[in-house]
């Protein structure tokens, strides 16, 4: 059978590529990779993006924290890397291995001594010992390796190009008691991922053959360690 079908172009990239574009894109970007409040990221950089810090009442300035991911490790179906076995690659899907590096500014408030404000009950202003900019070594941050399974989605590029997509499906980390802490953050890493990963748009010209481009009729497709496209000039 025709590579190409009823179609006249055929077009592919293998998870090598793709691999390489992401190592790329993210050498190049790493604020995709790292977010965080002021007391660890002041203000957006090439390196690092700035968030605001979570607003908890009795917690000056808010809860300070930094989220840290390494460049995704992408495979393409046929599984040819280790999945945990909660996650099955499925024909037509995608597999990545991931770090992610959590950290949490943990802070010793003091309390004040005056009672709040009119007289009312409830919890006192809390005040800080001092205003915490924390180097990476005083935060409490800990390490966890995260899988996850997913699926392509033919999206537009920021120019308006024709681009794919990856779609997060479900994420699994190792090894974390009890499940109720572990399913929670499977919850944030699967929110944190999905929208990382939506943020990185593979652009369809990737795929040119030659001189000519691809319209894309049927695809994109995970087959064969590849990324699949078929359309015409």
């Amino acid at each position: 059978m025709s590579l190409t079908q009823a179609e006249t172009v055929f077009a592919s990239v293998h998870e090598n590529g793709l691999n390489d574009f992401l190592t790329a894109f993210f050498t190049d970007r790493p604020r995709h990779l790292v977010y965080g409040s002021p007391a660890f990221v002041p203000t957006t950089t090439v390196a690092e993006t700035n968030m605001a810090a979570i607003p908890f009442p009795g917690v000056p300035g808010g809860i300070e924290w930094r989220v840290a991911l390494s460049i995704p490790r992408v495979d393409l179906y046929k599984q040819t890397s280790p999945l945990p076995p909660e996650l099955s690659l499925q024909p037509g899907q995608f597999g990545a291995a991931i770090t992610a590096e959590l950290c949490l500014d943990c802070r010793r408030l003091k309390i004040d001594p005056r009672p709040p404000r009119g007289g009312t009950t409830g919890q006192p202003e809390g005040k800080p010992d001092d205003k915490p900019t924390h180097p990476l070594r005083e935060a409490t941050c800990c390490k966890l390796e995260v899988f996850a399974v997913g699926h392509l989605e033919h999206v537009l590029a920021q120019n308006g190009e024709d681009a794919i997509a990856l779609a997060v499906d479900g994420v699994e980390i190792v090894d974390i008691a009890p499940p109720e802490v572990e399913a929670i953050l499977e919850c944030l890493l699967f929110m944190i991922l999905q929208a990382v990963l939506a943020d990185v748009r593979l652009p369809l010209r990737s795929l040119r053959v030659g001189a000519f481009n691809l319209s894309m009729t049927v695809g994109p497709l995970i087959e064969d360690d590849q990324i699949k496209a078929r359309g015409n000039f």
